[in-house]
Formats: C-alpha cells, sequence, structure tokens
C-alpha cells in the first residue's frame, strides 16, 4: 500500500511536532509526512526527535498559515513531488488570554488570521486536488474551548468556535467527494502553548480594574489545577489525531480527555445554554476548589 501524504501545520513545538514524529517514526512506513512551520530557524527540536527519519519519512517546509502564497507554495511543492496530499492536520495555532476591553486590536486579528484565517487558506489550497481525486482527510486541531466558552479566554475561544462552524459546515458537503472532516479537541496540554501566551503578557492583569484582574488570577488559579488533575502532553493528543486518521469511518470530534464527556453532555441537553453558564460559573469562580 502507498504511504499516506500527510502535511502538518504548527510543527516546531508542542502537538504538531509529536504529530509528525510519531507519524513519520510508524514502523511500517505508512506515512510521508510534510511539517511546516513559520521560522525553519526553529526546527531543531523536531529534527533532534524526528531522528534518521528526516528526509525519509519525514520532510521539514516552510508555510506560514497567515500567508496565502505561503500556504500555496508548500501545498504545491507537495503536489508537485507526491501528485496528492491524503491528509491535512490544522495544528497552527496561538492563544490569547485576557479581560476582551484591555486587548488590543491588532493581538485580536493576530490570532484569527493565524487561528481561523490560517486553516481556511490551508483547506482551500489542498480541496481542488482532493475533489478531484475524491479522496481525503482534513483534520483540525481545536480545543475544549472550542465547545465551551472559557472565561477571559474570549478572543481564543471565538476563533476555536469559529473553526467548530466551518468544520460542522463543510462536513456533509465534502462527504459528497469521499472528504472527510475531524476536529481533535484537547483540554489542558502541557506543552510550549501556554508559556507562549504567558510570555506575551496577560492583558488587563497590569492596567485593569481591581474586579477584573482578581477574576483573571481565579481562572488562572484554574487552569493550573485543571493541568494537574487531566493535563495531556503533547503525545497524548499527537495518538488521538493518529486513531483519526486511521478511523475506517472517522468521525467529526474526537474529545481526546475524557475528564470533559460529562461536561460535554450537560451542555447538549439543555438548549438553553442556562447549564453551561451555571457549570462554568462553578468551575472558574467558585470560592471552593475541589
Amino acid at each position: 500500500m502507498a504511504q499516506r501524504v500527510v502535511i502538518i501545520t504548527g510543527c516546531s513545538t508542542g502537538i504538531g511536532l509529536d504529530t509528525a514524529v510519531l507519524l513519520a517514526k510508524n514502523a511500517d512506513k505508512k506515512f510521508k509526512v510534510y511539517a511546516c512551520m513559520r521560522n525553519l530557524t526553529k526546527k531543531d527540536g523536531l529534527v533532534t526527535k524526528a531522528g534518521d527519519c528526516v528526509d525519509k519519512t519525514l520532510f521539514i517546509l516552510e508555510m506560514d498559515v497567515k500567508s496565502e502564497c505561503s500556504v500555496n507554495a508548500a501545498v504545491k511543492h507537495v503536489l508537485d513531488t507526491d501528485g496528492r496530499v491524503d491528509v491535512l492536520v490544522n495544528n497552527a495555532g496561538i492563544g490569547a488570554f485576557g479581560a476582551l476591553e484591555y486587548q488590543q486590536m491588532d493581538k485580536i486579528k493576530d490570532v484569527f488570521e493565524t487561528n481561523v484565517y490560517g486553516v481556511i487558506h490551508a483547506i482551500r489550497t489542498v480541496l481542488p486536488s482532493m475533489k478531484k481525486r475524491k479522496s481525503g482527510h482534513i483534520i483540525t486541531v481545536s480545543s475544549i474551548g472550542g465547545l465551551i466558552g472559557v472565561p477571559l479566554n474570549a478572543v481564543y475561544c471565538s476563533t476555536k468556535f469559529a473553526v467548530y462552524g466551518l468544520s460542522e459546515s463543510l462536513a456533509p458537503e465534502l462527504a459528497q467527494f469521499n472528504i472527510h472532516v475531524s476536529l481533535i479537541e484537547p483540554g489542558p496540554v502541557a506543552t510550549a502553548f501556554g508559556g507562549t501566551v504567558q510570555s506575551k503578557g496577560i492583558d488587563g492583569l497590569e492596567n485593569g480594574d481591581d474586579e477584573t484582574k482578581g477574576l483573571i488570577m481565579k481562572v488562572i488559579e484554574a487552569f493550573q489545577q485543571s493541568r494537574i488533575k487531566a493535563g495531556q502532553s503533547g503525545d497524548d493528543v499527537a495518538k488521538c489525531i493518529l486513531e483519526a486518521i486511521e478511523d475506517e469511518k472517522p468521525h467529526l470530534h474526537y474529545l481526546t480527555n475524557e475528564a470533559y464527556e460529562e461536561v460535554m453532555k450537560k451542555k447538549y441537553v439543555d438548549i438553553t445554554g442556562d447549564n453551561m453558564i451555571q457549570e462554568t460559573t462553578q468551575r472558574f469562580f467558585s470560592s471552593k476548589k475541589e
């Protein structure tokens, strides 16, 4: 059986790096992986972890998902080389944490450019060849924050909700071409992603009003507790992505963390949305912590 050609975005660190290595190191060499990243000077971590897979089953490409030209060039290279893209894994993403009124519009636009328009650029670029072949799988790494609105994460969650709507809308349409659409939805993950958010600052923590500062600190504490109780590694999420790729009949949703299944059940049985607001308020702002 021919190798499946896989493009993965955002592979310099975290889930993208771990997924690229997992697929490239497959014992049966089922996959030819194109690991893409915006800045090739940050490829060392991937090269080290991939080892002798580099330039054999793993190939590193430059791709800035915010640039339509960059995405087009990378996908064209793959199509010129292999004639097809079997799987696209949209993983590139950035976070935003803080009170909405204190966040700068240029930062908000940057998050949307990466998390939403970057996904759209990549999907648009691979679709013509997938439709022509009547085969393909589009996988997007979303978040539990694309299913549940998380306080002080309004910008980030709105991008992930947008990706949810995009994927759910595309799924029945692309099924007519035998193209599958899936969302990978992790909870807290111990990767460099959280550290990147912290290093860029928390909007509202320094200049915000005292009450908002207090809410921010409560949410940070809740996040820390979640990582301790239910945190996953990038490798854990990578295994879920592999599961989606190998499923004979791929699902739309892959919730990677069982700890959130009950919360999601509560949401989907209440059309008013009140249960979810109460659940989220209790989880993040209750004075009592379990």
